[in-house]
């Protein structure tokens, strides 16, 4: 088929009484570029973003906490889930590249605070911690508690 299309093409640039068919294949010409271009386009869309992405996908929560392991590796937590109320217990594991915030270990934690976590799956499905920060439900700001006005 492609070398029927390639003498055609050639039988059309070599015959000089052709002159007028010249515009109709550089019109060709470009309805295959466009073409092309779709379909490189479809290509790269149809293929599932976790095949393109390196990195997992970073998820955020916040939730009570129920309770941290003993050598503070790890937490467990109530998560209350915002659309059908229903409450989920998860556990999450502390690795290297775990970031605290506004505390110093994993132990300073006790049950029943709230705590927003950020977090991604392992390729063994374990919930691992990249941010984890106590929230203050009440009370003036950090540093601020003596502050009594100008």
């Amino acid at each position: 088929m492609l070398t029927v299309v390639g003498a055609v093409l050639a039988n059309l640039y070599l015959d000089p009484m052709r002159a007028s068919a010249v515009p109709a294949l550089l019109r060709v010409n470009a309805v295959v570029r466009r073409i092309v271009f779709v379909l490189a386009l479809s290509v790269l869309f149809t293929i599932p973003a976790n095949v393109r992405a390196s990195e997992p996908m970073l998820k955020t929560l916040s939730a009570h906490m129920v309770k941290v392991a003993a050598d503070g590796s790890g937490i467990e937590v109530d998560f209350r889930h915002p659309a059908t109320g229903k409450v989920h217990r998860m556990a999450f594991v502390a690795d290297g590249q775990t970031g605290l915030s506004g505390i110093s270990k994993l132990t300073e934690l006790r049950a029943g605070q709230v705590v927003n976590i950020d977090y991604v799956e392992d390729a063994r499905g374990r919930l691992c911690i990249r941010r984890i920060a106590r929230v203050k439900l009440s009370g003036p700001p950090p540093g601020l508690e003596s502050f009594r006005g100008l």
